[in-house]
């Protein structure tokens, strides 16, 4: 029993005040406050339906209001009650990380009105499961779920679904060593979570104190955001999010001594203002906050990309979507390197272009970045496509473009290369990805394919196919935004991937340092919503351009995809871009932006 007394406890106050704001905004949500779970509210449809007709003056939102029948608006009302359901805390099942000191979330959550039988505690450690073991039959709780098995393995293991899944990591995000990302991975790869679920995650900063340590994480943080289109704010309440890295002028990856290396040379436009800063030094500077903006941030895209396309990759349904995986990941790797021979005029020899720029202190790398557009026209006068997507447009490309930048995809002249030692660090992190067990395919291959799907049609397999030449522009009504072929891709995606999105607006973070610590701890309380109400209002793939020429249906589709669209306005480029139907304002439809992180500090009486 030595061994045992030495296991850690977690019974601090700031740890206790932290596990009990987490759990009764989670039950909270999924029960009293359920409508506001789900992303999507019942009365939006009405709300969007007020807005278009108020907008009578333009003919396409006339017409759009007038195809949109009140049968069906009743119709898909009554379809998401359906779905979205209700609960009650005894109905909800919840499943954690049990620790020494399992006891502690129960007495939260029985005091929540959670039933013992719907909880499940996990511990695969042996010693820190005989006291956890020790501490639940102390309790005298009878029905209360122990496992001696990882949370991971279960969820492998069994069809099972929670409401709540709580991971209280005993690490950072990512760690080689506590498998971290993988374990968020697991839990959307096999669906553990409900399709209205919350997820709650805890993990600790790393020990940046060390140069390296700092570096590594510094790296990866700035590699990871700095393709957003918007980035998060730390200290204004009312305004949580700000213009992304590169629409501030920083650059990624780039001492500033070195940005402009015959600086003495350039005229003033050339050289700029003067060098730009390396996003990567930014982020050390204000590690802690960006380092709790990097987890929320990666579990969203986890969720709702890396997660769902990992587990469709190796699915028979992969077909209905791309007839040759291996094809999409090639198409996607060409998004993060130019096509130089599309930038060569017909009839130029490379090496007397190279002997041209070398003249002028550059190199075939820079002929190719200042080469005209019209130059991707080869000797037969076929077009030579340029490639290099996810360079000049990042945001829609996130994730792509932030393994490029850690060095593990592409060799792109644009992308400086961390250090070996960093490579090693963020291939670690990326190896993770696609969670376990192993699968055929890496993660790296699988997120390839999903921006390869997104962006080039031709790619799609024949269930698609109709949907790739629908003549958007002439059967959808041109609202908000311009209808495109972004309309079809991600709910067909979607109907067999399962992807979940995170509810901005309802999720709350936290940190905290727990009384005798000095590692700061990242709370995240998740609400995740698969949004079948809205996917499955389609047909399926090969009968998709049905509901599109039955503009009703069309309509209370995209008057109801654009709850989605408005909740991921400031934070995902990566799907259903500019499928907007009414505009931004400053009341109803102003999308939702994270709360700032709420600092948790617990008062305690002075002891004399």
């Amino acid at each position: 029993m030595a061994a045992l007394d030495n296991l850690p406890t977690y019974d601090q106050p700031s740890k206790q005040r932290a596990r009990e704001l987490a759990l009764e905004h989670a039950v909270e949500l999924l029960t009293r406050r359920r409508e506001h779970c789900a992303i999507v509210p019942d009365d939006y449809l009405d709300k969007v339906w007020a807005k278009v007709t108020r907008n009578d003056h333009d003919s396409h939102y006339a017409y759009a209001a007038h195809k949109c029948r009140s049968e069906d608006r009743a119709s898909w009302r009554a379809f998401r009650t359906s779905v979205v359901g209700q609960r009650s805390p005894s109905d909800l099942t919840v499943a954690y990380l049990a620790g020494p000191e399992p006891t502690n979330d129960i007495e939260v959550l029985m005091r929540l009105g959670i039933r013992p039988e719907n909880i499940w505690a996990f511990e695969s450690s042996k010693n820190i499961f005989e006291q956890a073991l020790s501490d639940v039959v102390k309790s005298r709780l009878r029905g209360v779920k122990l496992m001696d098995v990882s949370i991971e393995e279960y969820f492998q293991s069994t069809p099972r679904r929670f409401d709540i899944i709580y991971l209280d990591a005993c690490g950072p995000l990512p760690s080689h060593d506590a498998g971290t990302t993988q374990a968020l991975v697991n839990v959307f790869r096999h669906s553990a979570l409900t399709p209205l679920g919350v997820l709650i995650s805890n993990f600790s900063a790393p020990d940046v104190s060390k140069e390296e340590v700092l570096t590594n994480y510094s790296t990866l943080v700035a590699s990871y955001l700095y393709p957003k289109a918007f980035l998060d704010t730390f200290d204004d309440p009312e305004h949580t999010y700000t213009d992304g890295a590169q629409a501030h002028g920083f650059s990624l990856g780039e001492e500033p001594a070195d940005q402009f290396d015959n600086a003495e040379t350039r005229s003033d436009e050339e050289a700029g203002y003067g060098p730009s800063i390396d996003f990567i030094s930014v982020v050390k500077d204000r590690f802690l906050d960006y380092y709790g903006s990097f987890i929320t941030r990666h579990i969203a895209d986890i969720a709702s990309i890396a997660a769902p396309m990992s587990r469709l990759s190796i699915s028979p349904l992969l077909k209905y979507l791309i007839t040759d995986f291996n094809e999409g990941v090639a198409r996607g790797r060409r998004f993060v390197e130019f096509n130089e021979d599309a930038f060569l005029i017909p009839g130029d020899d490379e090496d007397e272009i190279l002997q041209d720029e070398q003249a002028r202190g550059g190199s075939l790398d820079s002929a190719v970045a200042g080469s005209s557009e019209s130059a991707s026209i080869d000797e037969q006068g076929k077009s030579v496509d340029s490639d290099g997507d996810a360079i000049t447009d990042s945001s829609f490309y996130s994730i792509l473009y932030s393994l490029a930048a850690c060095g593990l995809i592409g060799k792109d002249f644009n992308f400086v290369a961390p250090t070996k030692e960093t490579q090693k660090f963020c291939r670690r992190w990326a190896n993770q990805l696609s969670g376990s067990p192993a699968l055929k395919h890496t993660a790296v291959d699988s997120i390839a394919c999903f921006y390869a799907l997104r962006h080039d049609s031709t790619l799609w397999a024949s269930a698609l196919k109709e949907l790739a030449s629908f003549d958007y522009a002439k059967q959808m009504p041109f609202l908000c935004d311009v209808p495109t072929e972004e309309l079809s891709f991600y709910p067909a995606f979607a109907q067999i991937a399962y992807p979940a999105h995170n509810n901005i607006r309802e999720t709350r973070r936290f940190r905290y340092v727990a009384e005798g610590k000095t590692t700061m701890m990242f709370l995240d309380v998740l609400p995740f919503d698969e949004c079948r109400y809205v996917y499955d209002w389609l047909s399926t793939a090969w009968l998709m351009s049905g509901d599109w020429r039955d503009q009703s249906r069309q309509m209370i589709f995209r008057f109801a995809l654009d709850g989605i669209v408005k909740n991921i306005r400031w934070y995902q480029d990566d799907f259903l871009f500019g499928c907007h139907v009414v505009g931004i304002d400053d009341g109803y439809f102003d999308p939702p932006m994270y709360a700032l992180r709420e600092v948790i500090k617990v008062d305690t009486p002075d002891v004399d």
